[in-house]
């Protein structure tokens, strides 16, 4: 399966080797933030959207694909830092954010902490507190789930039919390969390691969730939030519910909402469609 044409390449990120994948385009670019156990090749959907009009930056967030997984702080002010010095580093004074899931919400925290840097903030199916129903259900997923697996085709099969993978494509494929790597005895382990899942579940990575209400005022921006129809565990209950959306907007009365209702919590960022597609170039001004 192809991969298009991208640098790849590390910056120094606050004390840390930050992987960077970097799609060239025009300017402004555009910073791409994944979610919780995801790497950038979760940006590959977005890079073919923009197919080199904008500039495409996704980093591996610290304890992440091919970034340095320290010991020791995780949680958004920590993330936060790091993409503050790398982007001073790449010389990049100002971009548009899109982030998914947990990316979301670091995207609302450096628009908030940083406005200067964010010309423009997309949230895709996150950027608020999860609700305590869904904190319970992703911790027990989180505690449980394997992290060693006989063959890669192991854990990839469970994927292929379910529905909340449909429709199960390339770019999709790419992003589930990423997540394992292969052991001198022919089995795979996950790439994210227990205890970096650990801290940023901690009660201090969880308060800093918790704030992002109020972080919403200091979000100066225009926002597009994109809403899948369905969830992480079900189809019947989305991630961001009618009433953290309208959390959300009361906090950032500037943003502007699609919900797209065939899609699921991982698809959202991974599917072809036609109308997100829109929505996203012309909220960042792109011709298509």
């Amino acid at each position: 399966m192809a991969m298009i044409d991208h640098l790849t390449y590390t910056v120094m990120a606050h004390r840390i080797r930050m992987l960077v994948r970097d799609w060239q385009g025009a300017q402004p670019p555009v910073l791409f933030l994944h979610h919780i156990t995801a790497n950038s090749i979760e940006a590959l959907r977005l890079a073919r959207t923009l197919n080199g009009r904008r500039r495409l930056i996704a980093p591996d967030l610290r304890g992440r694909g091919g970034s340095d997984m320290p010991f020791g702080e995780y949680g958004l002010a920590a993330h936060y830092r790091e993409l503050v010095d790398a982007l001073a580093r790449l010389n990049i004074s100002q971009c548009a954010v899109v982030g998914h899931s947990f990316g979301a919400m670091l995207g609302v925290w450096l628009a908030a902490h940083s406005p200067e840097r964010v010309s423009h903030l997309v949230l895709i199916d996150g950027g608020a507190p999860p609700n305590p129903r869904e904190v319970q259900a992703l911790n027990a997923y989180y505690d449980t789930m394997p992290y060693r697996y006989p063959s890669l085709e192991a854990y990839i099969e469970r994927f292929k039919t379910h529905p909340l993978y449909q429709p199960y494509t390339e770019e999709l494929d790419l992003l589930l390969r990423s997540n394992l790597r292969q052991q001198p005895d022919g089995s795979y382990i996950r790439c994210i390691a227990r205890y970096v899942l650990d801290a940023e579940r901690s009660p201090t990575a969880v308060a800093q969730w918790m704030q992002l209400p109020e972080l919403y005022p200091r979000v100066r921006c225009p926002v597009l939030i994109l809403r899948a129809g369905m969830g992480i565990f079900s189809p019947t209950e989305p991630v961001l519910t009618d009433d953290i959306l309208a959390m959300m907007q009361a906090g950032m009365p500037q943003a502007e909402i699609l919900t797209i209702p065939e899609a699921a919590h991982t698809t959202i960022v991974t599917m072809p469609h036609a109308e997100r597609d829109a929505a996203i170039l012309r909220f960042l001004g792109v011709s298509e």
